[in-house]
């Protein structure tokens, strides 16, 4: 039992690491990002803050960070297309998509000292 607990927490703090790095750089660029989620839903609890939902949710295996206009199908208003995700250029969406494993990195050499 506790080996299962340790794995979901270990798994929990590498997830919030790497979604963090995406949110952050979302965030630096100006794009919105509607909801930060640990775990995958359903969700047991959140919290608006501003424009974000921040959630805990029942799936431990992963976690997502949900962006404007992420989707290329979501149609965007478009006074909004200015903090769509689609709407950045190729190299601000790379460095987003980026973000994520770089902060993982980042936490493994950090984690070492």
């Amino acid at each position: 039992m506790m080996t299962a607990l340790a794995t979901i927490v270990v798994l929990g703090v590498l997830v919030f690491v790497h979604e963090l790095g995406h949110f952050l750089m979302a965030k630096l660029f100006g794009v919105r990002v509607d909801a930060f989620s640990l775990g995958f839903p359903p969700r047991l609890l959140h919290k608006q803050v501003g424009e974000t939902d921040y959630r805990l949710s029942v799936v431990p295996l992963g976690g997502y960070v949900k962006m404007l206009g992420e989707n290329p199908n979501d149609e965007v208003p478009p006074e909004l297309e200015p903090r769509s995700f689609m709407h950045q250029p190729v190299w601000r969406r790379f460095l987003i998509v980026l973000a994520g494993p770089a902060f993982n990195l980042l936490f493994a050499v950090v984690s070492l000292f």
